[in-house]
């Protein structure tokens, strides 16, 4: 881990919140679209990309053995605390090896969509999921959303909280990293949600 790259949520156009965006080419989309206006990509080509059947999409799925059992437990006590702030978000790290010129995005979607449900988990929770891919074999990531959670925050969010991680990633604590993942979600969950309650409030108001 001596490089830290990062992979953009959805390439590199950058939307607000609330908004919906193809996870091969990042171009926008309405909600109740089939398909990208801009590359085609639909979910069934998801499929043809990634034909394998996905495992669970656990808490934390380290199929690339990045992070030690110490590690795991630093992520688990950090997911809690920060499952007490947001208690409908579900955040999913996963450690995977794959070939560069592979699409973090649409390899997260896949998986966000096609994955099993574990013992527990329902639809709706998977709606809240945000899923954590690491690279290993380049250091890339991405963060991929589910589409309830897509509506809280933005691709600038995201690319600022990824950049949160750098200098533990870094410095080879691949723990730390994900902990300063979830730390900065929480500050900028904290953000959003108490500015659209003021922004409630003034609509009260007027």
């Amino acid at each position: 881990m001596s490089s830290y790259r990062m992979a953009q949520r959805q390439g590199d156009t950058r939307r607000p919140a609330g908004s919906a965006a193809c996870p091969a080419c990042g171009g926008a989309l309405s909600a109740d679209a089939s398909r990208c206006p801009s590359c085609g990509f639909t979910g069934e080509d998801s499929l043809r990309m990634f034909p394998d059947s996905p495992p669970p999409l656990l808490p934390i799925l380290d199929a690339a053995n990045l992070w030690n059992a110490a590690d795991q437990r630093k992520i688990e006590a950090a997911r809690e605390k920060l499952r007490r702030l947001f208690p409908q978000f579900r955040f999913h790290f996963c450690s995977v090896a794959l070939q560069e010129d592979i699409s973090l995005p649409a390899f997260g979607f896949w998986m966000l969509n096609v994955s099993p449900l574990y013992v527990g988990e329902t639809a709706d929770d998977r709606a809240w999921s945000v899923l954590l891919l690491v690279n290993v074999t380049d250091g890339a990531m991405a963060v991929v959303p589910g589409y309830a959670a897509e509506r809280w925050l933005g691709d600038e969010e995201w690319r600022k909280i990824l950049w949160s991680m750098a200098p533990a990633w870094k410095a080879g604590e691949a723990g730390e990293a994900a902990v300063r993942f979830l730390e900065s979600t929480a500050t900028f969950l904290t953000h959003t949600w108490k500015a659209r309650g003021l922004r409630r409030a003034k609509r009260a108001k007027s």
